[in-house]
C-alpha cells in the first residue's frame, strides 16, 4: 500500500501543477472554463485517493468503519454527479479541461507511487 506521507505529497504536488496550469490558461486568455475544468479535474482525481487513505487508516473489521465506508462511497458519488451535472452540463467548466485534470492526478499517483516507493526488504540467503 502506498505510504500515507508519500501520497500526501504527490496530491500536493498534482494540486500546485494544477492551479498553476489554470492560471496559465488564464494568463494566456484562454476560457476560464478550461481553467475552472482543470481545478474540478484535480479535486475529482484527488477524492477517491484521500478517501482510501482515510479507510485505510481505520480498517473495515468492524461493522461501523464498513458503514462509514459506504456512507463515504455513497456521498463521494452524489458529490461526483453533483459536481459533473451543475458544471459541467451546464458549460460552467470545459469536459476536456475535467479529463486533463482527473488524468494528470492520476498519472502522477501513479507515477509517483512506483517510483517513490521504498523497496522491499531483500531476502536473507538460506
Amino acid at each position: 500500500m502506498i505510504d500515507r506521507s508519500l501520497l500526501r505529497r504527490l496530491l500536493a504536488i498534482s494540486a500546485i501543477l494544477l492551479i498553476l496550469s489554470a492560471g496559465a490558461v488564464l494568463a494566456v486568455g484562454r476560457s476560464p472554463a478550461l481553467a475552472g475544468g482543470l481545478v474540478l479535474g484535480l479535486v475529482l482525481g484527488a477524492t477517491p485517493f484521500a478517501s482510501w487513505a482515510w479507510i485505510a487508516d481505520r480498517g473495515l473489521s468492524d461493522p461501523r468503519s464498513r458503514r462509514i465506508a459506504v456512507v463515504l462511497l455513497v456521498g463521494k458519488l452524489a458529490f461526483y454527479a453533483g459536481a459533473l451535472y451543475l458544471l459541467v452540463t451546464r458549460s460552467v467548466v470545459h469536459p476536456i479541461g475535467v479529463l486533463i485534470g482527473l488524468t494528470a492526478v492520476v498519472g502522477i499517483v501513479c507515477a509517483g507511487s512506483y517510483i517513490g516507493a521504498a523497496p522491499g526488504r531483500p531476502k536473507e540467503a538460506a
